[in-house]
């Protein structure tokens, strides 16, 4: 889970330095895709595995590329055009908040009292970024906060629908490389209006970036993944906590944001809410 969070939150500080140069978010994801659906496809492959393609296992995969990666990446690369990294990083952090409320309205979850008080504190949080005018850098852009909202709805989705109907005939590696499959032929009609592609080539600080980013996105997802199967995905969305630390901090030291007070009261509460919600042992 440290391994994971530590790697997803250096993505939040390499997807600003991609999106600082210009490229666009249906570019950026789709040639991301493309380098983590090769790579997958290499270690499946390396390994011994094929990739089972019954009409179960392709649903499996077009549900979850299109909620855990198609369509957040082009939301958050979007967000990402408008929003530091460190406000990306702690509304992100609702993945967790999002999973438990999804699991008790499909009964998943019990309903707890004290977890259930997280949810309030996940929301206290996102609005302290929202209702002062003080809170962003720019306040005008406070409305983009809708599309890191909007990409932890996405991921919150995939969480539970993998812990409901991953099929039990494949692994991790073969799920990860299924999606990642899927997402890229999902990503074809933007490319295809749009336009936009992100090309290779100069192996500039933006490019250099993407392939660090769609490093640690595969290795993290895949852990991720694995937590998932094994603990549920409510356990596995505390990743969050370390995410949301290593993208506010990362983009402090190496962009050197300054958050408001607001920021900082908006990280407190999300810490709290993540800490309410963690699920208690049970025998």
């Amino acid at each position: 889970m440290l391994l994971c969070g530590l790697a997803w939150g250096s993505t939040q500080l390499l997807s600003k330095l991609i999106v600082s140069a210009g490229h666009h978010p249906v570019g950026i994801s789709f040639t991301g895709t493309v380098l983590g659906a090769v790579a997958l496809a290499a270690i499946v492959l390396v390994r011994g595995q094929r990739l089972p393609l019954q009409r179960r296992h392709l649903i499996f995969y077009a549900i979850c590329g299109l909620t855990g990666t198609a369509l957040p990446h082009v939301l958050g690369y979007t967000g990402m055009q408008h929003l530091p990294v460190g406000v990306m990083s702690i509304v992100i952090a609702m993945v967790p908040i999002m999973t438990y409320l999804g699991a008790v309205l499909i009964r998943m979850e019990q309903i707890e009292p004290v977890r259930s008080l997280g949810l309030v504190f996940g929301a206290a949080a996102v609005l302290l970024l929202v209702v002062p005018d003080a809170s962003l850098p720019d306040p005008e852009k406070a409305a983009w906060l809708v599309l890191p909202v909007l990409t932890s709805l996405c991921y919150t989705i995939e969480n539970i629908y993998i812990a409901k109907a991953q099929p039990r005939d494949i692994d991790p590696m073969q799920t990860m490389c299924g999606l990642f499959w899927a997402a890229l032929l999902l990503l074809l009609p933007a490319v295809f209006f749009t336009g936009e592609v992100m090309v290779l080539g100069a192996f500039d600080l933006a490019e250099m970036s993407l392939i660090a980013m769609t490093a640690c996105h595969v290795g993290a997802y895949a852990g991720f993944v694995w937590l998932i199967s094994r603990a549920g995905p409510v356990f596995a969305a505390q990743v969050g906590y370390i995410v949301t630390l290593a993208g506010v901090f990362l983009g402090i030291i190496v962009l050197g944001e300054q958050n408001s007070v607001w920021v900082w009261g908006s990280l407190a509460l999300m810490m709290v809410g993540l800490a309410l919600v963690q699920p208690r042992e049970r025998t």
